[in-house]
């Protein structure tokens, strides 16, 4: 994923970041197919964990971030790519340019340290962190219990996946169209009303529930989307790989504590659904404290990536209020 956000420019970093899950909603349509004729859990698992030898042989030939190569002080490295690259593209890059290119002020240092020095970034970083895990614990709860929404569970799963497919192919178009941060506000809080909607139709009533948890699966897999783009705008180089590891996990803690959160439904049925509806309400109306990230260039420093937020911030005010501020600091 990185080295998708980091190469591609503002205009159609959607489509690389977007484009890369379509293959495991894919995935998802397929596993529906293959579970069914085998039904043999550990061929299956063979057949699942086939493709990762090819991942293990083509990762070595990915060319690595010229952003991260400059910031680590691997200058020739960074040159010799950033030709490399603009000779793919039949470009010309000048010498003078490559220069500039490399005298641009880097972060040298990286990591957690970075997130607590900044309360931008810290802000931005709970924020992401939050929608990750709650968006992930819902999608798995839904998956998880693909089995009790009533219909065939090889049909139910068949339609988790293929609903996954226009999910990520509108998310292209929709990110730079409204931008991230509507895309990833919208999809959570009507998400997570969806699944609040289940709530309200009889449970025998197997066609309503599975319609309403299909729907909010779709709409919980495409905030997926937007945050896998999202945490990679927000945040500057030296923190970027970081951040996003970091969202990885709480996305993973999501799914590892979705199954805990089903076997709650011993207790009522109705439990599971009220957390991990709510916690996809809240994140998105906590998406509101993220910034706009549309077509901007991403961030190498920390003092570039606030520098940002302040001109958003400017940006959205009403004009009645610069023109009161204005007025307020003459003297």
């Amino acid at each position: 994923m990185f080295a998708v956000t980091e190469w591609i420019g503002p205009s159609r970093r959607s489509w690389g970041a977007c484009a890369t899950q379509l293959f495991g909603a894919l995935g998802q349509s397929v596993l529906a197919g293959l579970i069914y004729y085998i039904r043999n859990w550990r061929m299956a698992q063979f057949i699942i964990a086939t493709p990762f030898t090819v991942v293990s042989v083509y990762i070595w030939f990915i060319p690595e971030s010229a952003r991260w190569l400059l910031g680590r002080g691997r200058i020739d490295e960074a040159k010799m790519l950033i030709t490399k690259v603009a000779a793919i593209n039949k470009r010309t890059i000048s010498d003078s340019i490559l220069e500039k290119i490399v005298m641009k002020e880097t972060e040298t240092k990286g990591g957690i340290i970075v997130l607590f020095q900044s309360p931008v970034l810290r802000k931005y970083f709970l924020t992401i962190i939050m929608a990750w895990f709650s968006l992930n614990l819902t999608y798995f709860c839904l998956s998880f219990n693909v089995g009790n929404f009533g219909l065939d569970i090889f049909l139910t799963q068949a339609m988790f996946g293929l609903t996954e497919l226009p999910a990520h192919i509108l998310c292209i178009w929709l990110l730079e169209f409204v931008g991230r941060k509507v895309s990833i506000m919208s999809t959570l809080l009507i998400g997570g009303f969806l699944c609040f909607s289940i709530l309200a139709v009889p449970q025998d009533n197997a066609i309503a529930v599975t319609t309403l948890a299909i729907a909010g699966r779709f709409f919980t897999n495409w905030a997926g989307s937007v945050c896998s783009l999202y945490v990679q705008e927000l945040f500057p180089t030296s923190f970027r790989q970081t951040a996003s590891g970091l969202g990885s996990i709480a996305s993973r803690a999501g799914g590892l504590l979705s199954p805990l959160l089903n076997m709650l439904a011993v207790y009522h049925w109705s439990i599971p659904i009220v957390v991990y509806s709510s916690l996809t309400v809240v994140s998105g109306a906590l998406s509101y404290l993220l910034p706009e990230t549309r077509k901007r260039e991403l961030p190498d420093s920390t003092d570039e990536a606030e520098r940002k937020l302040k001109n958003t911030t400017s940006r959205n005010q009403p004009e009645s209020t610069k023109q009161t501020l204005n007025k307020s600091t003459k003297l």
